[in-house]
């Protein structure tokens, strides 16, 4: 898959979702690309295009697991 359109499809879903649910989303959508055997390579180019994204793909590539609530704790005040 094109690097280009996994950024335009990222983008133009998170404009449409709520800021509390973006975090989850972005975790999810990385694990989904790795999923369908997206290289590290390839996510790594991703990382500025959002800040959600970019904390799921640092954890990605770093290899560790995260939980989504360990991250943007204080977006649910």
């Amino acid at each position: 898959m094109n690097e280009d359109l996994i950024a335009d499809i990222w983008t133009t879903m998170i404009e449409r979702l709520p800021e509390k649910v973006r975090a989850d989303a972005a975790t999810e959508y990385v694990n989904l690309l790795l999923d369908h055997g997206i290289k590290e390579s390839a996510l790594a180019n991703l990382e500025g295009i959002d800040p959600y994204l970019d904390v799921a793909l640092e954890y990605a590539i770093d290899g560790e697991e995260i939980e989504s609530d360990d991250y943007y704790e204080d977006d649910e005040d």
